[in-house]
């Protein structure tokens, strides 16, 4: 009877083992699966901000020379052209007395 009773035992346990080995395996293979997943999405977002940032330097760049052009004196002098007249500053003679 003893026997019997242990093999009862021992397939309920083969049975409970079995179970949790399958259920541990598939929540292991889930968290990997997520985990490699997400890590995918990481590298494209890493990927699309150096995209961005590469373009976005160069628009800063484009847009620094535009304003060094506007801001040079060959640019201000072929707008203003002959509009602009020199203007000299009138000497002042200053007299001190003692």
């Amino acid at each position: 009877m003893r026997k019997r009773r242990k093999k009862k035992n021992s397939n309920l346990n083969n049975f409970v083992i079995y179970t949790l080995s399958i259920l541990s395996a598939g929540f292991f293979l889930i968290c990997y699966l997520n985990i490699k997943n997400q890590c995918v999405k990481l590298n494209n977002d890493i990927e699309t901000i150096k995209k961005t940032t590469v373009k976005n330097i160069s628009m800063v760049k484009e847009l620094q020379s535009q304003r060094d052009y506007l801001l040079s004196e060959h640019y201000i002098s072929s707008i203003v052209g002959d509009d602009m007249v020199a203007v000299v500053p009138e000497s002042e003679i200053i007299k001190l007395e003692k």
